[in-house]
């Protein structure tokens, strides 16, 4: 199964060591929202324009960008 990185990119960065084992990229762009609003819902304060979750393969090729966002907003 490949390997995804999802990268904390912005105001701070924070970024993905160890990837995460995903189908295909149906499932990391899933998994990639899955954090943002994640992030978004404990971290209210970091979701703002320019922070974001950057999904990317084993190559390093960027796939997704996507928006921190609440679950609660």
């Amino acid at each position: 199964m490949p390997r995804y990185f999802f990268h904390l990119t912005g105001q701070v960065e924070a970024h993905d060591l160890s990837g995460h084992a995903c189908a295909n990229d149906d499932e990391a762009r899933d998994h990639g929202s899955f954090i943002a609003h994640r992030i978004g819902t404990e971290k209210p304060e970091m979701v703002r324009e320019g922070n974001f979750i950057s999904v990317r393969n084993e190559e390093d090729t960027e796939l997704f960008q996507i928006p921190l966002a609440s679950t609660t907003a």
